[in-house]
């Protein structure tokens, strides 16, 4: 190493506190320590160069950033405090100041195989294949990232496509730099980081790794390490000291959400802007004081440096509990460290930049829109979205099934049994009504009801928690859950809702049970110890006498109501009332078929011919069944036939008298023209027309009912709705399965039109028109194609004709 590469780092080392007082206690037999110091300075320096090749302006975690920390951790010892650490304290914190953020700089050779998740046959070696599997589970988990590169890609922005590829791969090395650097550690400073004869190189890595993680874990660590005879480490000392200079140089890695939010709009502030900003402003930080001094030129600026001081108000608070145990902990061993620390930041001079003539140039206020939560839980309750009060059953039921497939996907992982269940049980207790839903899913903790159940609209199967999750567990199925309002629901019918619940984290490993009880939707959250034993979900709702929808219902129908929400479910779910049980599987959904649909809009009839057809398309994700209805003359299909055309001479007038059966749209219809002579004698021409067969369907995804028609009638159809129509009628019963999906209103009682039901209706037209061409003839088949192609009026249809 030459005097120039040293001068890059080494002269501002020497000016800091932390090595000078580390320097004066090594003076003597521990000299050894000083170089280990600078060697470890220089490592750390040279290593963070390269942040920028994939950090891009994300970031600012050069070996400027890394100084900073080492320069804050000093301001908020001081002096006095620093003179009284030991060497080995001293000997951690600076190199924990260089070593924490080391995995922002991966190896360039991981960074290549991460770039492979987007190659079509990607060539892995076989030691590289954890790391791309690493990174996949972290792309997978971020579906809306994932379809923004695809249509991206697809429309040929291929810059662009390249930005968000950037993106992930910085954000997948912020989120795993801390794991990173404890590995950095591991492999090139393995035994190395000593003091005289202790090996701190295990310590190190848990305080880099720490810095990333919960503050409280710090307590974990030990209070009193022997590093020498009578010399000794504070670890959370450390640890605590790394983490509050980390954040208090506003770390580029914790981009303020607000300023994040704003990256897209009109008027965007990028990062870039934010970091220029954040990089002149001044600031004051002692024991006494946290104060940062800025003139903001935009009110997302000023709104993002506030936020970053509410993250360092929590930060000092759980700082200064740590603090105040570790100086009890060490007085009562008659160490006085006596370190103090601010309760909160000083933002007095935190201002809005102001023109030439002293004015301010926007009024800062932290105004942004806010929902009225009463009036938009009545809009979300009420008619508009979910109409009717059954669905709160639906929105259970869903959940449960959920929680049992993510389960299993977990189980299989873990190598262990499991067989998933579920209770629907209706039943009276002390005079109530209740109805509850059991099942041995995967349960909650008090994080899943804190961030996702007790939050409307934020959906646990829409977050990166379940996806992440998904991906570790390779569970192949769509949650049927994803707005995150249906538990609203609920109060439709109850004012009291019961949970009992239970988390599984791992095999044989889970949460402690947790009883909730909420009364009502404006109700505070009631929890305490659970009960239950094992893993799942009980949720227990006392009924309202007046909105409760089984009131009236006998046994029987409550039963069959059930079995109409939940047509064909994944597995076992068993019905019980008062003196009745019935369970409902996956063999349950063989014995609804198109035909026993059939009732009075399908009439039998000599011209026209019915065939059956099985869908048994696992693979694509569509099981159940058609009935289709051929018009047909002579036994060979067509558009239409004229019956009894006769003319009647009246009176010395000529009337025509017919009758025609022709194909419409979804229907077989048949028209008639007569006379009708009155009691005055008075002659009258009468047309009807009366249907014959029409369209109808039963159809579910995943197992629940979309109780909305695919065959609606025009006034009943509401904006975006999807609708077939097709040169033929059918009665159709489906169902989605596996990982094919469809896009819903959120009530879940209508599909939407998109990109899934456009292929999903190709799909559907290829098994019914080849179910009918296996029936039939090869010059019958010809026939009717010539009619459905003359007749089709869906082009998703015409598609799926032209591929056969």
């Amino acid at each position: 190493m030459n005097d120039d590469y040293k001068d890059e780092f080494l002269l501002r080392l020497k000016k800091s506190e932390l090595y000078k007082a580390l320097k004066e206690n090594c003076s003597d037999k521990d000299t050894d320590v000083i170089s280990l110091v600078e060697d470890c300075t220089s490592y750390a320096y040279q290593r963070t160069k390269t942040v920028v090749r994939h950090m891009g302006e994300f970031t600012l975690h050069d070996g400027d950033h890394l100084f900073r920390v080492l320069n804050l951790m000093e301001r908020l010892l001081t002096k006095e405090s620093i003179d009284k650490l030991t060497s080995p304290e001293l000997l951690l914190l600076i190199v924990s100041a260089f070593f924490h953020d080391i995995g922002m700089a991966p190896d360039e050779e991981e960074v290549l195989t991460w770039k492979k998740v987007w190659d079509v046959h990607p060539e892995i070696e076989k030691e590289d294949q954890r790391i791309l599997e690493d990174f996949k589970r972290f792309y997978t988990s971020r579906p809306e990232d994932e379809k923004r590169l695809i249509e991206l890609i697809k429309k040929g922005q291929n810059t662009q496509a390249d930005t968000v590829k950037s993106y992930l791969i910085t954000e997948y090395i912020r989120q795993t730099h801390a794991d990173r650097a404890r590995d950095i550690i591991e492999k090139d400073w393995s035994e190395k980081i000593k003091f005289r004869d202790t090996d701190l190189t295990v310590e190190l890595a848990q305080i880099c790794y720490s810095h990333n993680e919960d503050a409280l874990s710090l307590l974990e660590l030990d209070k009193n390490l022997l590093c020498g005879s009578g010399i000794y480490a504070c670890l959370p000392l450390v640890g605590v000291i790394l983490r509050l200079a980390d954040i208090l140089d506003f770390d580029g890695k914790r981009t303020p959400s607000v300023l994040f939010s704003h990256l897209y709009v009109r008027n965007p502030i990028s990062v870039k802007e934010w970091n220029k900003h954040r990089a002149v402003e001044a600031w004051e930080i002692n024991p006494e004081l946290i104060q940062f001094s800025a003139k903001c030129s935009h009110p997302v600026i000023e709104a993002s440096i506030h936020e970053f001081c509410t993250m360092i108000d929590h930060e000092l608070s759980l700082s200064n509990n740590i603090i105040s145990t570790l100086n009890d902990f060490h007085l009562a061993k008659d160490r006085e460290l006596n370190i103090k620390l601010p309760l909160k930041v000083n933002r007095e001079k935190i201002r809005t930049k102001t023109d030439i003539k002293n004015k301010p140039i926007y009024i800062y206020k932290d105004t942004k829109f806010n929902l009225s939560k009463t009036q938009v839980i009545e809009l979300l309750m009420g008619t508009k979205l979910y109409g009717n009060p059954e669905v709160a059953l639906r929105e259970l039921l869903q959940n449960s099934i959920d929680a049992c497939l993510l389960r299993k996907a977990q189980e299989m992982k873990w190598g262990n049994l499991y067989e998933p269940k579920i209770y629907v049980k209706y039943y009276e207790d002390n005079g109530e009504d209740i109805l509850e839903v059991i099942d041995n899913g995967t349960g909650m903790d008090e994080y899943i009801i804190d961030n996702y159940y007790s939050k409307i609209g934020s959906s646990f199967y829409k977050s990166k928690d379940f996806y992440n999750l998904k991906a570790e567990s390779n569970a192949e199925f769509s949650p049927t859950s994803r707005f995150g309002i249906g538990i609203l629901s609920t109060f439709m019918i109850s004012d009291e809702l019961i949970v009992d619940t239970k988390r599984i984290y791992g095999s044989h490993k889970s949460s402690n049970p947790i009883n909730m009880t909420v009364e009502g939707q404006e109700s505070i959250f009631w929890i305490k110890d659970g009960k239950r034993e094992t893993p799942g979900t009980s949720t227990r709702l006392i009924l309202r006498k007046k909105h409760n929808p089984w009131e009236r219902m006998s046994e029987d129908e409550f039963i069959k109501n059930v079995e109409n929400v939940i047509p064909n479910p994944p597995f076992e779910i068993n019905i019980q009332t008062n003196s009745q049980k019935k369970i409902r599987n996956e063999d349950s959904f063989k014995e609804l078929t198109s035909y026993s649909l059939k009732d009075f809009t399908w009439h039998e009839n000599e011209n026209i011919k019915f065939i059956e057809i099985e869908i048994d398309k696992v693979d694509i994700g569509i099981i159940g069944s058609a009935t289709v209805a051929i018009l047909e003359s002579h036994d060979k299909p067509v558009k239409n036939i004229e019956l009894n055309s006769r003319d009647v001479e009246v009176e010395g007038e000529t009337y025509t008298l017919e009758r025609e059966l022709k194909i419409d749209v979804n229907s077989i219809k048949e028209s008639s023209k007569s006379i009708t002579i009155s009691d005055s004698g008075t002659i009258r021409t009468d047309d009807s027309t009366s249907i014959l067969a029409k369209s109808k369907s039963k159809l579910s995804l995943h197992g629940i009912e979309i109780s909305s028609s695919l065959f609606p009638e025009s006034w009943q159809m509401k904006n975006n709705q999807v609708k077939i129509n097709w040169p033929f009628p059918l009665i159709l019963v489906v169902d989605i399965c596996g990982e094919r999906d469809l896009d819903l209103n959120s009530p879940r009682t209508e599909i939407i039109i998109s990109e899934k039901w456009t292929e999903f209706e190709e799909e559907l037209a290829k098994i019914i028109c080849n179910g009918i061409k296996n029936a039939v003839s090869e010059d019958y088949w010809n026939e009717l194609l010539e009619i459905f192609e003359s007749l089709s009026f869906s082009e998703n249809f015409k598609r799926a004709l032209s591929s056969l």
